[in-house]
Parts: C-alpha cells; sequence; structure tokens
C-alpha cells in the first residue's frame, strides 16, 4: 500500500493529476512560444516619437540599393558611407567621418572610416558630459550582402536618431557611431576607442548586431554594471527578451561584437541580437529577401528604450553589481542583485531540509523512499544524458546532422524534447512503488536545491532557473503539509506550482537553445528537460496503478514521438536552397612552386556530387596550407602566372639576443587582403603595423591558424603596409606572404556553375590566394 499523506489523509490515485500536469506543460509551452515571437512592426503612420520597422526598412533601402556585398576598404563601402552620411545630414545631424588605422587583437589591421554624429544633451555642447554611444556596423563579410548584419542595425540607427530629435533633449548626450570593419575584426570600433575624440566621453553603450535574419531580438550581453543596465532598460522596454543565462553562456563561447571593444575601453551598456534563420548569417542570402520587419521592428524598440533610459539617467558613477535577470513571456522584466541569489539558495535549502525532516518524523516518508526518490532523480539525469549522447551519435552516423544546423530542425528538437521526458517518465514510473510519491517528490527537490545552491555560488546569473522552482516547492510543500487540503488537492498543490514555474523559466530558453546553439544544444535540452519532468515524477505513481490503456496511452505517446522524430530526422534533407549547406571554393596559386590547386572545403567534409565530377579532388585531412588544420578537398589546377605578393625587408638591426625587423608587405596584384605567416616555433615578438602595436598570437587565434601566427591588412592600399618585429638570433625563419582577392579566376567558372543550390559561399566566399615563400636569417 503506498503510504499515507503527511497530514494522515487516504491516498486518492486519479489519472486527471497526469492530465492536468501534462495539460500545463502545453499551455506553458504554447505561451512561452507565443512570448519569443517579435512584435508586429509599426508602418510609417507610426507616431513620430515611436520606432518604425517601415521607416527603418526604408532608410534601409536608400542605403544598401544593390545585393551587392561591401566589405572593408571596398568602392561599394565607400558608397554605402556616403549614403548613410547624407541620411544622417537630411535628419538634422552634422555627420563626422572618423578615418583611422584599427587593428584587432588577432592581428588583423585596416583604415577603417567611421561615420559619427551626435545629439547634445539638455546641458548642452560642454565637451566635459557623460554621453550614452548608440552602435552598428555598416561594412559587410565579402560572401553576403549584410542586410540583417548589421544593413537593418544601421537602418534602425537612423530611425532612432529620427524618433529622438523628435523628443525633448535628452539628460546626456547620445553618439551615433555607425563603424567600419567590423566584420574584419572589430576594427572600426577600435579606431574609435582608441582614437576618437568622443570616446573618452562615453560612459554606457548600446549595440545592435545580428547573427541571422529573423527571431526576437535578445538582449545577451551587458557588463559589469548589470544590475543597474538591465534596471534601466526592463522600466522602458514594451517587449523584453533577455536572461542572465544567455549572458552567462555566451561568455563562454568565442564570438565577439564591437561591444566586446566598448567592455574592454570602460563602457557599461547593452548588446542585442536576433538569431533565427542562422544559415543566412554571412552568406548570399542574408539578402532583402530575408529580411524580417517584425525583427527590425523589436531591434528598433530595444535600442530605442535603451538609449532613452541611459541617455536620462545619471552616468557618473554606475554601481559595478551584477544581477540575475530574465523577461517572462516577453512582458516584463524579473531581476535582483547576483549576491542575493546564494542566500536565497541556502535559506530555500534549509526550509526545504526541515519540511523533509518533518516528513520522515510524521511516517509520511521514510528514509529509505527518500534515498530511492534521491538516487532515482540522479539516475534519470545521467540515464537522459547518455542516451542523448547515443542518439547523437546514431543520428551524425545516419547523416541527419552533417552540419552545425541543419535545413530542417524540428524533428532533431522534438526528438531530444521528448527524450527527456520519457526518461523521466519511465524512471518515475520504475521507482513509484518503492520511492513512492513523497519519496520522488523530495528527492527531486532536494537536487533541485543542490543545484540552485552551486549555481547561485559559481554561475548566479543560471540560478534563477533552479532557485525559483526549488522556491516555489518549498513553499507550496508547507501549505501542502500544514493545509486543509485532501490527498489529491494536496499532491496537486506541490506538484503543479513548482513544475509550472520549472516550465515558465527553461521553457523559453530551450526554445532558444538551437538557434543559438545548433546539434550542440541537443544533449542539454533533453537534460533539461529531464530535469523539468522530475518535477512532476510523483505523478508516475498514477501512471503505474493505472493498468488500463489511458496508462499505456500516457507512456507510450512520447516514446512514439521520439521514434518518429528520429525517423524524420533521419529522412529530412539537412540542406535547403533556404538554409544552404557553406562551401566556399579557393584558387590557390604557389608561386614558389608554380603550381596551382582548387581547394574546396564543404561544412559537411563531403564533396556534392555535381562538384566530385567537375575535377579531379583528392581529400587532404589537414587542409592545403600549413596554418589550416580543417579537412578539404584539393584538385589540379591551372597555372595562371599571377604575380604574387612581396615581403621585403626594409631594415633589420641586432637587439641583443634579438634581431629587429622592418618590412614591408605588399600585395602586387591589387588584393584587398595580405598577410605575413610565421610558424609556431618562430619567436615572433614586437610586432607593429605601420607603427600600431600588435598582440603577438593570442591562444584562441594560434589554436585556429595551427599555432602559426597572423598578421594582415584587410584594406591593403596600394604601396603595401610596413610591419615591424624582432625574432630571436641563430635561428632561420621561413615566413609565408600571401594575399586574397574575393572572386575566383574565370577558369573556375565551372566549379562555380556545379556549386548545387544547396550550398552557398560564406565568410570570405570564393577567394583567389597566392602565396610565396620567404627566408628570414637573424
Amino acid at each position: 500500500m503506498p503510504p499515507p499523506s503527511p497530514s494522515g489523509g487516504p491516498y486518492v490515485p486519479g489519472m486527471r493529476r497526469v492530465v492536468s500536469a501534462s495539460i500545463l506543460l502545453a499551455v506553458i509551452l504554447l505561451i512561452s512560444w507565443v512570448g519569443l515571437r517579435p512584435p508586429r512592426p509599426e508602418s510609417v503612420s507610426a507616431p513620430p516619437r515611436a520606432f518604425s520597422a517601415e521607416r527603418a526598412i526604408r532608410f534601409l533601402g536608400r542605403i544598401l540599393t544593390d545585393e551587392q556585398p561591401h566589405p572593408v576598404g571596398s568602392s561599394a563601402n565607400d558608397a554605402v558611407r556616403t549614403r548613410i552620411i547624407a541620411e544622417l545630414t537630411n535628419l538634422g545631424y552634422q555627420p563626422q567621418v572618423q578615418t583611422a588605422l584599427g587593428c584587432s587583437e588577432f592581428g588583423v589591421c585596416a583604415t577603417v572610416s567611421n561615420v559619427v554624429a551626435r545629439l547634445d544633451g539638455a546641458g548642452g555642447t560642454s565637451g566635459s558630459q557623460d554621453a550614452v554611444l548608440l552602435s552598428s556596423h555598416y561594412d559587410s563579410v565579402p560572401a553576403g550582402p549584410g542586410y540583417s548584419d548589421d544593413g537593418t542595425s544601421v537602418g534602425a540607427t537612423l530611425e532612432i536618431a529620427r524618433a529622438l530629435k523628435t523628443m525633448p533633449a535628452p539628460r546626456n548626450p547620445v553618439i551615433f557611431l555607425i563603424d567600419d570593419g567590423e566584420e574584419a575584426g572589430l576594427l572600426g570600433a577600435r579606431a574609435f576607442v582608441d582614437s576618437h575624440p568622443w570616446a573618452s566621453q562615453v560612459r554606457a553603450a548600446v549595440n545592435l548586431d545580428a547573427r541571422g535574419t529573423s527571431g526576437p531580438s535578445l538582449m545577451f550581453e551587458t557588463g559589469s554594471a548589470s544590475e543597474w543596465a538591465v534596471g534601466l532598460y526592463a522600466r522602458g522596454s514594451r517587449r523584453p527578451a533577455l536572461s542572465s543565462i544567455f549572458y552567462t553562456v555566451y561568455k563562454l563561447l568565442p564570438n565577439d561584437t564591437d561591444f566586446t571593444i566598448f567592455k574592454a575601453a570602460g563602457y557599461q551598456g547593452l548588446n542585442f541580437a536576433y538569431i533565427g534563420d542562422v544559415a543566412h548569417y554571412h552568406t548570399p542570402l542574408d539578402n532583402s529577401a530575408s529580411l524580417t520587419p517584425a525583427s527590425v521592428q523589436h531591434q528598433g524598440e530595444n535600442g530605442l528604450a535603451a538609449v532613452t533610459a541611459l541617455a536620462n539617467s545619471d552616468l557618473s558613477n554606475p554601481p559595478q553589481r551584477d544581477a540575475v535577470f530574465f523577461d517572462v513571456l516577453g512582458r516584463r522584466t524579473i531581476e535582483w542583485p547576483a549576491r542575493r541569489s546564494l542566500p536565497f539558495a541556502l535559506l530555500i535549502a534549509l526550509l526545504l531540509g526541515l519540511e523533509m525532516a518533518w516528513m520522515i518524523h510524521r511516517k509520511g516518508m521514510t528514509v529509505a523512499e527518500f534515498l530511492r526518490g534521491f538516487l532515482g532523480w540522479l539516475g534519470t539525469i545521467a540515464i537522459t544524458a547518455l542516451l542523448a549522447l547515443l542518439f547523437v551519435y546514431l543520428l551524425r552516423l545516419a547523416g541527419a546532422m552533417p552540419v552545425a544546423w541543419v535545413a530542417h530542425p524540428l524533428p532533431l528538437e522534438i526528438c531530444f524534447w521528448f527524450l527527456g521526458i520519457v526518461v523521466a517518465m519511465i524512471h518515475g514510473v520504475l521507482l513509484a512503488r518503492k520511492a513512492g510519491f513523497w519519496g520522488l517528490w523530495s528527492g527531486a527537490w532536494v537536487w533541485w536545491s543542490l543545484l540552485s545552491v552551486l549555481a547561485a555560488w559559481l554561475v548566479p546569473g543560471v540560478s534563477y532557473l533552479f532557485l525559483l522552482p526549488v522556491g516555489t516547492a518549498a513553499l507550496a510543500g508547507l501549505m501542502a503539509f500544514f493545509g486543509s487540503a485532501g490527498e489529491s488537492r494536496g499532491s496537486l498543490l506541490v506538484v503543479l506550482p513548482p513544475l509550472a514555474v520549472a516550465a515558465l523559466v527553461g521553457f523559453p530558453v530551450l526554445l532558444l537553445l538551437y538557434s543559438g546553439l545548433g546539434n550542440t544544444s541537443l544533449v542539454l535540452i533533453a537534460v533539461v528537460l529531464a530535469g523539468i519532468s522530475t518535477a512532476a515524477a510523483p505523478l508516475s505513481i498514477d501512471l503505474r496503478n493505472d493498468s488500463g490503456l489511458r496508462g499505456f496511452a500516457f507512456v507510450a505517446t512520447p516514446i512514439v514521438a521520439v521514434a518518429a522524430a528520429v525517423f524524420l530526422a533521419i529522412v529530412a534533407p539537412a540542406y535547403s536552397a533556404k538554409a544552404p549547406e557553406r562551401l566556399n571554393i579557393e584558387y590557390w596559386e604557389d608561386a614558389d612552386a608554380s603550381q596551382s590547386q582548387w581547394i574546396i572545403q564543404p561544412e559537411s567534409g563531403r564533396l556534392p556530387e555535381p562538384i566530385r565530377v567537375g575535377a579531379v579532388f583528392r581529400p587532404l585531412d589537414r587542409g592545403a596550407f600549413p596554418w589550416d588544420g580543417r579537412p578539404s578537398f584539393a584538385a589540379q589546377a591551372q597555372d595562371l602566372d599571377l604575380q604574387p605578393p612581396t615581403f621585403t625587408v626594409l631594415e633589420s638591426t641586432p637587439a641583443g639576443a634579438r634581431r629587429a625587423y622592418r618590412t614591408l608587405l605588399r600585395s602586387e596584384r591589387g588584393a584587398p587582403y595580405a598577410a605575413v605567416l610565421f610558424p609556431p616555433d618562430a619567436g615572433i615578438a614586437s610586432v607593429r603595423i605601420e607603427d600600431q602595436p600588435l598582440t603577438t598570437g593570442i591562444p584562441r587565434d594560434r589554436r585556429f591558424l595551427n599555432g602559426w601566427s597572423a598578421y594582415a591588412c584587410a584594406a591593403m592600399p596600394p604601396a603595401g603596409i610596413e610591419i615591424s618585429f624582432s625574432l630571436p638570433v641563430g635561428k632561420q625563419v621561413e615566413v609565408y606572404a600571401a594575399d586574397k582577392s574575393y572572386s575566383l579566376p574565370s577558369e573556375g567558372k565551372f566549379l562555380v556553375n556545379s556549386r548545387p543550390l544547396t550550398a552557398t559561399p560564406s565568410q570570405d566566399g570564393d577567394v583567389t590566394i597566392v602565396t610565396r615563400r620567404v627566408q628570414l636569417i637573424p
């Protein structure tokens, strides 16, 4: 017989509790999905002080008049900049062009031309006023026209600039920075911070960017004064979409935006982006046809709300305190100081522990039942993780996940969502007889409590995911144990409220995980769903005690869903014309060997059949270049005798145990990009490009380049660039000089034509590379 309730009432099984929990989760999933939809775009007739996506898109249409890429240093980029200046001038601003050399921490430099304008604050034109920066970038990658990344943000910046002109002057000035060279390494932002006279006045920045072409505008990054910045934004935002989990996860990723530069300069503020349809990112599909007006509306509303709030606040000394924060269904923001999470978690853990002890004391649960529930929860999570890893392995083996983001991810997401539910449900049914209702309830929430304490201590930004459900469980337990509800009502009281809270805080994050992380998120999705499902594990006793068709159907339905999703994931095409595989074609001419090759690096690692028959390709495990560790395919190509780049030693002087060099790197054929690459053991130091000091290869960059160090110019002037450095004496060093142009010679047209519609160039796109080796003997 099942144990009595803490209040001594009879045990009343019933499928209505399971049905209630299932309906609750389905409703929360639906409203979570609706809450993530961006708002309806406003038309040109919107009030002057409101942000209008249609007005922003009209700005964008006048700026990007074609579907052509416009990377830094190109004539197309010059034309885009000219049109931006004209739009700002028409709005009544006096835009400036800041031309300066910008260099990244990865060793890439270029002369950039930032567009800067200013809206004076209520205090007038005093140069000593603290200011707010609104930033976006106007350059694109060489492979795509950049309508969403970051054209829509430029259009939003202009629309925000227009709207601010219709409002009373803000307390603090607003500086508009539409910068250049972001795609080449955040070069425009670096140049602004390093050399623009207004940079020293900036105290807070709002950055607008995109890593896709649709979805809600997410506030995914802030600074060390997040409690202050998020609080200001939350009070002015109409449709917030933010989470301290996003920021916590983003800090672990090798991703950067201009906001990275602003944070390093000491600016506080907020970073916004939308990330839906990531397959379009940095490809020709980031075009006007893929633009999503609702996303533009959300991005602009966020930017306007953030800038207005910051510009009317005290910027002099923001408190350096972190916050835990998240939005509730896109309607309001909940936040609290991060330092309070650990005391809250410890207090809740104490309360929950007392409830468990009271339950055991009143014979509502035995110690053995508690231990079975405790170990059962751990088993549920461990089994889910192992099964999810196995599913990922098998699905990859079956060809369902050849790329990081597949064209039709819904079957994969359904599979791993239901996998977590299936394991939690079956494990709960198996444990129900020996652990009982309260053993399953107690075991689950003790683990949740432990995780809330660990999260609050180590990663406070994630703590709310555990803290709010376990706090609700502890309060529900108090009411159930000391209230007058019967067993059936009392059990629903202790199960449904914490289950609902777990779903409310967990489902929005889970719905965004695949867009953010791709296939690497699938195991995490299954584990988190299993964790949420353990909140309903006590109701598994009803499934065990119902020997009829209803109980079987509840267990069988998610199992069938997993099986069907696996089948659909395997048969669904991994790529499509709207979500193609990334595949670049390179022509490489080795000037020293007078040999040339076609090089192809498909994202999937598999060469499409139409290209395979076009030439005799051989697989390369580590790439054609010594600094390229990625697998690729190579085929012999006609040697076109292109002029190789030159790397000339202008001056060489001894400097103790080292020798200092002053050199000139130049593309003789006028390629826009050129670099010199040093092998891993070169010992290079004191690197300067055009007299600007550079980092000598940060670890992340060196790992990407197989240990090599590269120093490059992304907008190579005809006269070349000077690079100075030093090397250890007594060791010969062979370096590579390389240049790159963003097109293929006409001889490569047959490969371009054979690329299937389900493949697309990305990032730099199809390129022509010419290299030569140079010996340095210090």
